[in-house]
């Protein structure tokens, strides 16, 4: 996959808060897989066997009861284009908190270069986006607001988005987001946020 330099960085994940309703049982109380266990047990009236048996997530996964998968989410830090941020709010069983154009002004020019410039112009790339930021710096200095500046600015402006979701939906945002029809930039983002997830619940994204 080509490189669009964008990050992701995990910054907080739901934790779990032992009830103390059962004896003799070892749970980690950072662990968000326990939590969607615990959950999905309760409907089966075997909490007390929480964290005795692997696999127990997959089965429900296999067998469609995912809303259990709800009960937990993760926080991401993304820097990525607003082209993507531009997608990625779509996903509206979410939460997001995104870097403000109207309140922050723009004055460096930060800006994503999708890779497939290199074979073409990558240098009237930069050239054009140096533009942008050169209009967007000069009506700024007329007095022009912020807010109205930026309208000279492009979807490659770099941006960066915290966003909050449950497990379900991170599984329906990983399968749509990397498939080969989606955005390469989107994908890119997908994948990284998939690699972060399969390291904290491998029972809920080992699949995916």
């Amino acid at each position: 996959m080509s490189d669009y330099g964008t990050e992701v960085e995990l910054v907080a994940v739901t934790g779990f808060v032992d009830p103390g309703s059962w004896e003799g049982v070892a749970l980690t109380q950072d662990d968000p897989e326990i939590l969607v266990e615990w959950a999905g047990r309760l409907c089966y009236n075997t909490e007390d066997k929480t964290g005795s048996r692997t696999g127990w997530i997959k089965g429900r996964i296999k067998a469609g009861h995912e809303s259990v998968l709800e009960h937990a989410s993760a926080t991401f830090h993304i820097k990525c284009s607003r082209v993507v941020t531009h997608e990625l709010v779509r996903h509206r069983l979410a939460s997001y908190s995104q870097r403000s154009q109207r309140y922050v002004k723009e004055n460096e020019p930060r800006y994503i270069i999708p890779p497939e410039f290199e074979k073409y112009e990558r240098g009237l790339f930069k050239y054009v986006m140096e533009e942008c930021w050169g209009w967007y710096r000069k009506f700024l200095e007329l007095g022009i607001k912020p807010e109205i500046a930026r309208y000279v600015l492009p979807n490659a402006c770099q941006t960066e988005i915290v966003m909050t979701m449950n497990f379900r939906e991170l599984r329906h945002f990983i399968k749509l987001r990397r498939s080969p029809r989606a955005l390469p930039e989107m994908r890119e983002v997908a994948g990284k946020v998939r690699e972060i997830c399969k390291d904290l619940a491998p029972e809920v994204f080992e699949d995916v």
